[in-house]
């Protein structure tokens, strides 16, 4: 592995989004930010013999981590040691996709959290297979119906104990498998931030990232630095990943990210005419890297290298007028250092070599009238590990004096059965 910082603030996995050229380009802008791949479903990797168009990266593009969709734990297994001759630094499972053609007919993505301990084999099988790439899984707040901060808690508990996962990226909406597109599942369903908090409260022993609306990397860095009163460790969020906010407007998003959230004394991109002249050099030299046919159709394309940098210049005066001329040089353009060149006179010279904008971290506080109560706990035996329930099994014994051998034997039996039956009942807090 070649991990270089701790995720404390990453770009999410959205699919025809965070393609091998957006990443470079969020690479650029960032040297410390974690970048994920689009989901890549376990039978791609397994039936596909050209695996390099989905996994290949320029070293340069660590810390990443590669995202898988599946359900099968032998599958997810196979696809695992795939992924490890890669060199990524981490995989994820997808337990959030809302796509009913993921969750439907693929029965993965936000389907599997209906399935905790089924997400708990798949994750452990993946371990197993590459015992040196830690796995972590995303997920959603809940599924339809199931959508309650204890069905939460079952999910986050069943997953964690049954398997070596201790680190979930917490995506805080609910999912609508029925009745709702992918675009409607990330703006109706309510989002709820301080579930993420409340999670750490009750589990700190795992990790969790915030994953919702989170608009640069200055509200990341509050987030990241806000900590709970009477909570084990603080507990904060281990981390912040922030979304379609990094692809609408890339360079407010993460431009200043090194300095204001991983404490460095400058960032790595100086301006954007800085930027767009390394990209473009990176552009050129992966047209056609996949295949060039006979007439010249090179994949990638021009088009597609060029994409990612169409949103540098939300707001800026030019942005509109750049990106017209743009689209009308595309169909003779032949490298993307060419079409840069021959299109940064649409802006003026302020706004090519003006640097990051370094907006002042401010606090940032959860509601605490969001933030639900811990889940109710027997009043019993409480969550008491197994040497506990012994000792309490024959303290009891004892007291009731049962003298034949036989009778504290199924005596001792019978409380330390209903002693572990309150432990499953109640969550673990510690």
């Amino acid at each position: 592995m070649h991990i270089q910082s701790e995720q404390l603030l990453s770009v999410a996995p959205m699919m025809d989004w965070t393609d091998l050229h957006f990443r470079q380009l969020c690479r650029l802008l960032s040297k410390h930010t974690w970048l994920y791949t689009e989901m890549v479903v376990d039978q791609t990797l397994l039936h596909n013999p050209n695996t390099d168009r989905f996994l290949w990266f320029p070293s340069e593009q660590h810390p990443i981590v590669c995202q898988l969709g599946g359900s099968n734990p032998q599958t997810l297994a196979a696809a695992a040691k795939v992924v490890a001759r890669y060199g990524y630094d981490e995989i994820n499972l997808n337990c959030g996709c809302p796509s009913e053609r993921v969750a439907g007919a693929g029965c993965f993505g936000a389907a599997m959290m209906l399935q905790p301990a089924l997400v708990a084999q798949c994750c452990q099988a993946m371990q197993d297979a590459v015992p040196h790439i830690p796995v972590t899984v995303k997920c959603r707040l809940g599924v339809d119906e199931t959508d309650s901060y204890e069905a939460l808690c079952t999910f986050i508990r069943t997953v964690s104990e049954q398997s070596s996962v201790s680190h979930f990226i917490i995506h805080c909406r609910k999912c609508m498998l029925s009745g709702l597109n992918p675009a409607q599942n990330r703006t109706i369903p309510p989002l709820r931030r301080e579930w993420a908090w409340a999670l750490k409260r009750d589990f700190p022993h795992l990790q969790f990232s915030l994953n919702g609306v989170v608009q640069n990397c200055q509200e990341a860095a509050a987030i990241i630095d806000h900590r709970q009163d009477g909570v084990e460790g603080g507990g904060s969020m281990h981390g912040v990943m922030i979304g379609r906010q990094a692809f609408y407007q890339t360079w407010d998003c993460l431009a200043d990210a090194d300095r204001s959230v991983f404490g460095a004394r400058a960032n790595p991109a100086l301006s954007r005419r800085q930027v767009l002249t390394d990209y473009a050099a990176y552009g050129d030299s992966v047209l056609g890297k996949w295949f060039v046919r006979e007439n010249g159709q090179q994949n990638p394309n021009v088009r597609t290298v060029f994409k990612p940098l169409l949103n540098m210049f939300h707001g800026e005066r030019g942005s509109k007028r750049w990106k017209q001329v743009v689209d009308a040089k595309f169909k003779t353009a032949s490298s993307v250092s060419g079409l840069v060149k021959d299109t940064l006179e649409c802006f003026p010279e302020e706004v090519l070599d003006a640097p990051p904008k370094q907006h002042p971290v401010c606090e940032w506080q959860p509601q605490p009238d969001s933030i639900p109560e811990p889940p109710t706990k027997k009043q019993c035996c409480g969550d008491l590990r197994t040497s506990q329930l012994e000792s309490m099994a024959k303290q009891l014994v004892t007291e009731n004096s049962v003298d034949d051998d036989r009778g504290v034997d199924s005596h001792k039996d019978q409380v330390l059965l209903h002693a572990e039956d309150c432990a499953v009942a109640a969550p673990v807090t510690a």
